[in-house]
Order: structure tokens, then sequence, then C-alpha cells
């Protein structure tokens, strides 16, 4: 046993250098990548087509579309051969006028119907010269008109038809507003309540008138009415 013992401590001290020898001739290049190196070039090598087919191409400064700037003015059709005068207003009502009066007085209010009847409905024609006594006529009993006041060179008078110079008033109002050329206007001789020296428009049939010219292109109607102490008179296009 002894000599067994001697024979094989020899056997394995020789076996230890061999396999010491062998691990330390073992070459290590550092050039040769490692398992994960390895993996993650090969990994960065496939996928580098497929970001290059993602990525877009930039647009130059050049080629940037600039957005288109909208005009802030409503489009406007354009009628050709269309003179601007002769295009009828969108707006029908082109002038309104009233003025107050004691509905209490039975004969004047009476008479200031029949005048606000007598203008209501009528029709300009272009360039037609309005005659407000001419619209109305006479102020005489016959007609129904009564007696109230009247002016006669600066007196105060009974006579038929007091209180139609109201109703011609009124319509001046809105033949001025409307832009009516007037051609026939007169003051009172005395002042009156319902309006100012300028604004009157005093009548009597057979002597002084109210009138005026409708210079439009278009034909004007006259609406006229009372109602609640009020004369009201419009003009409008047709």
């Amino acid at each position: 046993m002894k000599i067994y013992k001697k024979m094989l401590y020899p056997l394995m001290s020789l076996a230890m250098l061999v396999v010491v020898a062998g691990c330390t001739g073992m070459n290590y290049n550092p050039t040769l990548p490692t398992r994960s190196q390895a993996y993650t070039t090969t990994e960065n090598n496939q996928r580098a087509p497929l970001l290059k087919q993602r990525q877009k191409p930039r647009r130059s400064p050049k080629e940037v579309e600039k957005p288109r700037r909208m005009s802030s003015l409503p489009h406007t059709p354009q009628v050709r051969g269309a003179n601007p005068q002769t295009i009828v207003p969108n707006v029908s009502v082109l002038a309104s006028h009233e003025t107050k009066f004691n509905s209490n007085e039975k004969n004047r209010s009476a008479n200031i119907s029949l005048a606000a009847e007598s203008i209501n409905g009528k029709v300009v024609s272009p360039g037609e010269v309005f005659s407000f006594n001419e619209a109305v006529g006479p102020t005489i009993e016959s007609r129904g008109y009564k007696e109230d006041i009247i002016f006669i060179d600066g007196e105060k008078h009974k006579g038929f038809g007091g209180g139609v110079c109201q109703v011609s008033t009124t319509l001046h109002g809105a033949a001025e507003e409307a832009g009516m050329t007037i051609l026939e206007r007169h003051d009172h001789s005395r002042p009156v309540g319902y309006a100012k020296p300028g604004d009157e428009a005093a009548t009597s049939y057979g002597g002084i008138d109210f009138k005026f010219k409708n210079d439009k292109q278009y034909a004007v109607r006259i609406n006229a009415g009372v109602t609640d102490g009020r004369v009201c008179v419009s003009l409008h296009s047709v």
C-alpha cells in the first residue's frame, strides 16, 4: 500500500501540471466580440433598414405651403349693366315721421283722419311731382270735413278742414327724410304745437300747397294713418 501511494502521488501531480499548462496556454483575443456585443451588433444591423424606411424626408423651407389669406370682406356680386340708382333698396321703408294731436278735439281729429285717408296708398312714380292739394282735394263740408281752428294772416278763425295741415306737415317730414326733392313748402302764419318753423307744411286748397318730386329711379308709395292721437306717415319703395 505504501508503495502504491508513493506511485500515485507523482501521477496526480503530473496531471495537475498538464491541466494548469493547458489553461495558461489559451489565447484571449480582445478584438473578437463578446456574445452580448455580437447580439447587439446583429440586432442593430437588422433594424437599420427599417429605420431608414420609416424616416420621411424633411421638406425644405421653400416647399412648405403657406396658408392662404382669406379676405374678411363679404363677396358682393356685380351686376353688369345695372345702374346703382335703379336698384330698389332691400328695405322697403325709406322713411317715416309722426306728429301728435289731441284726440279729444273731435272735429279736428275727423279732419286729420280724412286727409290721411286721402293720401294713404298713393304711388309717386319716378320723376313725378306729388301735390298735397291735388291728392286731398277741397276740404269742404260736402266731403265730410268739419269746422275747426284755422289761421288766416296770423289770426285764428273757424273754417272747414282745420287740422289738415298737420297731415301735410307730417308728410313733409317723411319726404325730406327719404331724400325727396321739396318743391313747395310754407310755414304757418303763426306757430303751431306739432312742428317748429322750417319743418311745417301749411296748405290751403286753391292757395298754398306742399309739393315734392320723386327723383329716385323707382316708385315710392305713401302710407298714412291715424292712431291714438298720432299722425303716422311713411314712404316705401315699390
